[in-house]
């Protein structure tokens, strides 16, 4: 039979529960604007009965409930939708490293604009066309070399443009391997201390918030895959399918991407297939670098231009009756630039057909101003110069204009994933107010049970021994 103080020990059990679940409940509204914190819940179970059953048990009705026990603190976490929120973070990575990528590009290009590519090749046609009607005028010869140089000073910085966004893009990838190797030695230190929590038989909940947290930072980058280590609450992290943090050995491996692009970790190759290094390596080594990039066209189109302009200068008269002169020297868009012989005298610019011609003659000039409008085989296309650049220009619009929608889609996606964590594991003051009135009562009732105790032990002790006197 349990002693007459047995009452208060089962209702001080239902104080010190509620008390826990209040205290929880108040560590949820703290944290309620703390990013990545997941609310908590009190996990609460009926204590052991009195009496357990055991062969020297005394015989009795049954056994007599001795109050309530709380069991552990639990943290609210569908991991399912873990992995659903970091593999479309990990896409909207990639997504949102391209479209900023071909912004930049989109910025740099400034098409249409009076001082883009286009408009130079138009005042640089225009030039030849004026030089046709007054062949012997020094001002307008000036203005075909002013042209010319104009061009070509025009697709140098061109190119030296897609060459700084390709820098700024390494910039960034290196930025984006040291990030993930900087959390990968936080997420490491907090497997440690995980570990030591869960060996003494506790629920370490926040420093698996902060743990989760990082690792919602990491898949931005790139693809992550966890794998629990045993029971002890450790993770193994592997990110593009190499080990990067292990979890059984409390050690990190290294994240490293050479020049051509090829990303390792811990010196073997990994596989990153989404997250912003992957779009900044694409944008980098194949949108702007690579046989089909900007790069490539841009050099393709001032070969072009070089090679044709020379051609057909050459075969013309100068003004000083010379011939075989060249308006262009280079071979592509890095070195593009005035031949030394126009540079020197605009009388080298060659206008003139043939040497009876000199110097009235406009042959030449009229076939130069004519190939405005000449397909010719430039890379893969068939066209004229104008129309080739132009299609480069469109090309980087509608891929610019297709990363700004798939972002666009795949944010959306992101907002759906991260509301479905959010039901499960935000914070909801509504709900958190809701178990704060309903914990008040549980701890009211425990203690209005308590006083009712009191008051019975006190007519024992103080009124029964009066009995008989």
């Amino acid at each position: 039979m349990p002693s007459t103080f047995f009452g208060l020990n089962t209702a001080l059990s239902g104080l010190v529960a509620q008390q826990r679940a209040l205290d929880t409940t108040n560590h949820n509204l703290a944290n309620v604007n703390t990013e990545g914190y997941s609310r908590q819940r009190v996990s609460t179970q009926a204590s052991l009965a009195y009496a357990q059953p055991a062969l020297n048990t005394a015989v009795g009705k049954g056994q007599l409930g001795t109050g309530v026990e709380v069991q552990q603190y639990t943290r609210l976490r569908d991991q399912f939708v873990d992995l659903q929120y970091r593999s479309q973070n990990a896409a909207a990575g990639q997504y949102q490293a391209r479209n900023d990528a071909l912004e930049q590009l989109n910025q740099v290009v400034a098409e249409p604009s009076d001082t883009g590519i286009t408009a130079l090749l138009g005042n640089f046609w225009g030039s030849w066309q004026s030089l046709t009607q007054a062949p012997e005028s020094a001002s307008v010869r000036e203005s075909v070399r002013s042209a010319g140089e104009q061009l070509a000073t025009g697709i140098k910085d061109m190119r030296a443009n897609f060459v700084s966004a390709q820098n700024e893009l390494t910039t960034r990838i290196g930025a984006d391997a040291n990030d993930v190797n900087l959390l990968a030695g936080q997420v490491n230190e907090l497997n440690q201390s995980i570990a030591k929590v869960v060996a003494v038989g506790q629920q370490p909940n926040d420093l698996q918030d902060q743990r989760d947290l990082l690792i919602d930072k990491i898949s931005k980058i790139g693809n992550l895959t966890l794998t629990p280590v045993g029971t002890t609450g450790a993770l193994t992290l592997a990110f593009g399918g190499q080990v990067l943090v292990n979890g059984a050995t409390n050690t990190v491996n290294n994240v490293a991407v050479d020049a051509a692009g090829n990303v390792t970790v811990g010196g073997n190759a990994a596989t990153v297939s989404d997250g912003s290094l992957r779009g900044e390596i694409d944008v980098r080594d194949t949108s702007i670098g690579g046989a089909n990039g900007y790069l490539t066209k841009l050099d393709t189109l001032a070969a072009t231009l070089i090679t044709q302009i020379n051609t057909r200068h050459a075969a013309g008269f100068a003004l000083d009756g010379t011939t075989g002169n060249t308006f262009f020297q280079g071979t592509d868009a890095s070195n593009i630039a005035i031949s030394a012989a126009v540079q020197g005298s605009t009388d080298k610019i060659a206008a003139s057909g043939t040497a009876a011609d000199v110097p009235g003659g406009n042959a030449a000039a009229l076939n130069l101003a004519q190939l405005k409008d000449v397909a010719l085989p430039i890379g893969t296309a068939t066209t004229n110069m104008d129309g080739y650049w132009a299609s480069v220009v469109s090309g980087l619009g509608v891929d610019a204009d297709r990363a700004g929608r798939l972002l666009q889609v795949q944010n959306n996606v992101l907002q759906v994933a991260a509301g479905r964590r959010d039901s499960t594991s935000g914070v909801s003051i509504d709900e958190e107010v809701t178990d704060m009135v309903r914990y008040q009562q549980s701890y009211n009732a425990s203690a209005r049970m308590m006083t009712t105790l009191d008051g019975i032990l006190d007519t024992i002790v103080n009124r029964m021994g009066t009995v008989g006197r």
